[in-house]
């Protein structure tokens, strides 16, 4: 059996828009070897609540201190009226897998890239139709069905289940079920050594 790696993650992860680099760049040199995955843990999923001026400064200084230890880049920029909310977003990570028939690693990457890096509200369905190429209607659609409600809601399951709470949290199946792997900020260099240890012990 092929070993099996989750990313447990968030788009409005600020840490995993600092580790999901890493996570790609292992991906990449391990593809034949590990199946890589990524599942939704829901980081900001409770009561809908729009950001006072002390969340945004709390924001730019995680986002600050994220960069100093990633080296990864913010904008700086929130919308407005933005509602730090992350359900709906997560939804599109699974309208997208359902559109590509697998992990949709490249469309998690650009809605994460269009909150950090462009500054857009990516619960919008003007914003996610563009990143997912159709209509916005369908988006807006799409979004409020079922389908991809209770999908969501099987992955923050999954990942209460595998005690993954706080994010990105990175386990691993060598066989043996899931295993926790990491949690928080990780290198390519040392996921993939510790992927390779653990696969030659197991």
């Amino acid at each position: 059996m092929k070993t099996k790696l989750l990313f447990v993650t968030d788009p409005l992860c600020s840490w995993c828009w600092g580790t999901l680099p890493e996570v790609l760049s292992a991906r990449e040199q391990m593809a034949q070897q590990v199946e890589f995955d990524l599942i939704m843990g829901g980081l900001q999923i409770g009561p809908p609540t729009g950001l006072v001026e002390y969340d945004k400064k709390r924001l730019r200084r995680l986002w600050q201190e994220v960069t100093n230890v990633t080296g990864r880049t913010f904008s700086g920029k929130i919308p407005e009226d933005f509602v730090y909310h992350s359900e709906v977003a997560c939804r599109a990570v699974e309208i997208a897998r359902n559109n590509t028939g697998g992990p949709p690693w490249d469309f998690f990457y650009q809605l994460q890239a269009s909150f950090y890096e462009d500054g857009l509200d990516i619960s919008q369905p003007a914003v996610l139709a563009n990143l997912l190429q159709i209509d916005e209607v369908d988006v807006s659609s799409l979004i409020s069905d079922s389908h991809f409600v209770d999908a969501v809601r099987r992955h923050f399951e999954l990942a209460a289940s595998l005690s993954a709470s706080a994010l990105p949290t990175i386990l691993l199946d060598t066989g043996e079920g899931y295993k926790l792997l990491s949690g928080g900020y990780i290198t390519a260099e040392y996921l993939v050594a510790e992927i390779e240890h653990r696969m030659e012990i197991k």
